[in-house]
């Protein structure tokens, strides 16, 4: 039987190899994604931003006492993604969503570490 652990490890496991590879493509210029933010029309700089956050926030979440940190941080990222494709880019959007699904349950399940900022 697996525990909530297993299943916590293997999507942190997943979301560092897609985190990892859409990370690198930003980071690496590739021609779909710098075709993809010239659409959004703030130049080629926030690509480099967004690519580094992605590939941090994929070390993160192997950081014991950042899991909840790395949820969060790429969540609003995911969040804020999904957005600009949504206003000025258009489909396809499911990669986005499931990252969002998969980003949000590790924040939610590591939601104590940043409460303990709070208190």
């Amino acid at each position: 039987m697996k525990t909530a652990s297993t299943y916590l490890t293997t999507l942190r496991a997943a979301l560092t190899i897609a985190f990892l590879y859409f990370g690198l493509r930003k980071l690496g210029s590739f021609p779909t994604d710098v075709a993809i933010y010239e659409a959004i029309g703030f130049g080629q700089f926030p690509r480099y931003i967004t690519g580094s956050v992605e590939v941090a926030g994929a070390a993160l979440l192997w950081i014991r006492g950042a899991e909840g940190y790395a949820g969060l941080l790429l969540l609003a990222t995911m969040l804020v993604g999904l957005s600009a494709l949504l206003i000025w880019v258009g489909p396809p959007y499911w990669h986005m969503v499931l990252l969002i699904l998969g980003t949000g349950a590790i924040a939610w399940a590591y939601r104590a570490q940043p409460l303990k900022l709070i208190r």
